[in-house]
């Protein structure tokens, strides 16, 4: 749950458009073509993303992809994903609201490919990848193409993942082209909640150093402006006093002047130079500094997620602990307290923190945190996990949650009956609450269930069925001892299992196969596409 992401994603991507340059005497940056569905009509989406197309003059002499973001009226980012072929002369956009870059890059590269090859077989392709709905979590759905010889999986990410080199495209340019130094530099910047810069004269590299540097900021997003690829038109932003994190194309960046910038963090992704007017790594907690130095001084170590996990151990040194300071009482909300989570820190963060909680990205974690727990929702993620790793390690066991438990449970009982009781209590039990803490590694095992829990029908939540006893601090997951045998999609590692089992949560899997829906089992492979898909384009002459 996320302020700056839609939860409730119908379709794969929302529109696909085709652009051609404009010409000498032309006001408008490009013209669409072509572009599917014929019913998007959003005049504000289709206005600027020609602008996002050809941001600048550059020199189109091989294959660039990059992504760009587009905020709503209600805050909510829509990515958008630019192909960019010296050979066809045009430019190739898709809109959606999920942040599957590797996946869409991939996706647009077929797409190119397939238009270019088989023009006949593209549309109705990409009609069916628009119609056939998202996968449900751990789930993915396959497409095919070429007469069924090729096919294309969407496959969802896994909440226990973080991007890996070299599978993250945006990570693996970022880590190239940025060094140990810099990136450290720009952390710093982002948790000052700086006016940053990222310049380059190539899109693709400027936006995914721009994606990287803001996926480092994980469990909390940046609540600022966010524009990883800036047009032209829109460089008058560049003055705006409020922070920002922009990746400006280098012919943008020229037409400014230093004064007309201010004090403003700029990154150069081609020289890996870095300006700053502030020292923001020396405001950070030094031992967390010289943490950062020595662990990124070894390349040889950063293969996988090592990179993302170096970076998220700061963090939850820094605000792993939050949970310290949350505070409840029965029947009442529940709340955090800032003193409480201050107190509990050690000294030497003291200083970092009181400042840290100043800023809007922390402020927005906290609120986002809260309302899960306060709807019932719960939570799991790598973040979660990791703070449980770190406890481990140092010995801190963190609070208990027993008060807590039963603050979630008597919310959800109060809730409405569609949606599911996360702690289902039989009246001749001999468990109690302690037994669900997941920081307490002497639970009793957990009974097999009389009756099975029925998922919410609210799309909002985005559920699968959770048969028998949920943990409601892992909603998503199950116990395996509760399911049949099965070997898990998505497994974290055996020292994590480990980790997870030792505090009472056992071995947990994505539930991934029960709930496919009727769009994938009504549509079984490539071959039964809508014949009238065909007459859902527009195209402009």
């Amino acid at each position: 749950m996320n302020s700056r992401y839609n939860e409730e994603v119908q379709k794969l991507f929302e529109f696909w458009c085709e652009i051609r340059p404009a010409t000498a005497g032309e006001k408008a940056s490009g013209y669409i073509i072509s572009s599917f569905p014929e019913k998007f009509k959003d005049p504000e989406i289709i206005t600027k993303i020609p602008d996002f197309a050809y941001p600048c003059n550059f020199t189109n002499d091989s294959l660039q992809l990059y992504s760009f973001v587009l905020t709503s009226s209600d805050s909510k980012w829509r990515f958008g994903f630019c192909r960019h072929d010296p050979r066809s002369g045009t430019a190739m956009v898709l809109i959606t609201y999920l942040p599957w870059h590797d996946t869409f890059i991939r996706f647009m590269n077929v797409l190119g490919e397939l238009k270019k090859s088989d023009g006949d077989e593209f549309q109705p392709f990409l009609s069916e990848a628009y119609n056939r709905g998202v996968p449900e979590p751990g789930a993915s759905l396959k497409l095919f193409y070429n007469s069924g010889t090729n096919n294309f999986m969407f496959q969802r990410p896994s909440q226990f993942q973080l991007p890996s080199i070299p599978e993250n495209h945006n990570l693996n340019l970022y880590y190239n082209f940025v060094d140990a130094r810099n990136m450290i530099s720009v952390f710093a910047a982002m948790l000052a909640e700086r006016r940053i810069v990222f310049t380059s004269h190539r899109f693709d590299r400027l936006s995914s150093c721009v994606q990287a540097a803001n996926a480092f900021l994980y469990p909390m997003v940046w609540q600022h402006i966010f524009i990883p690829i800036l047009p032209m038109k829109m460089r008058e932003i560049l003055c705006a006093p409020m922070p920002f994190l922009i990746g400006v194309p280098e012919a943008v960046l020229k037409t400014m002047t230093r004064d007309e910038l201010g004090e403003v963090v700029v990154l150069n992704c081609d020289n890996k130079t870095f300006d700053s007017p502030f020292d923001d790594v020396k405001s950070m907690p030094q031992e967390l500094v010289s943490q950062l130095k020595k662990q990124l001084s070894n390349p040889s170590e950063h293969i996988g997620d090592r990179v993302s996990k170096i970076f998220l151990g700061i963090l939850v040194q820094l605000i792993g602990g939050y949970r310290d300071a949350i505070k409840f009482t029965q029947g009442d909300k529940i709340t955090w307290d800032r003193d409480t989570f201050i107190d509990s820190r050690a000294p030497s963060l003291r200083p970092f923190l009181r400042n840290m909680m100043e800023l809007q990205i922390f402020q927005q974690f906290i609120e986002e945190r809260l309302d899960m727990l306060n709807t019932g929702l719960g939570f799991s993620d790598e973040f979660e996990l990791e703070t449980l790793r770190h406890s481990e390690k140092t010995g801190r066991k963190g609070m208990h949650y027993k008060g807590f438990l039963k603050n979630v449970k008597d919310k959800q009982n109060k809730s409405n009956d569609t949606t599911p009781n996360l702690i289902n209590l039989e009246a001749n039990t001999s468990f109690e609450l302690e037994d669900f803490d997941p920081l307490n590694k002497n639970a009793k095992p957990m009974p097999p269930p009389k009756t099975a829990l029925v998922a919410s029908s609210s799309q909002s939540l985005n559920r699968v069925p959770l048969p028998g006893l949920a943990n409601p601090m892992y909603p998503y997951y199950t116990p395996q001892r509760q399911m049949p045998l099965k070997k898990p999609q998505n497994r974290t590692n055996d020292d994590d299992v480990e980790l997870l089992r030792k505090y009472g949560l056992d071995q947990f899997s994505l539930v991934d196969d029960c709930n496919m829906g009727a769009s994938g089992s009504s549509q079984s492979n490539g071959s039964m596409r809508n014949s009238s898909d065909r007459n859902n384009w527009t195209v402009f002459d």
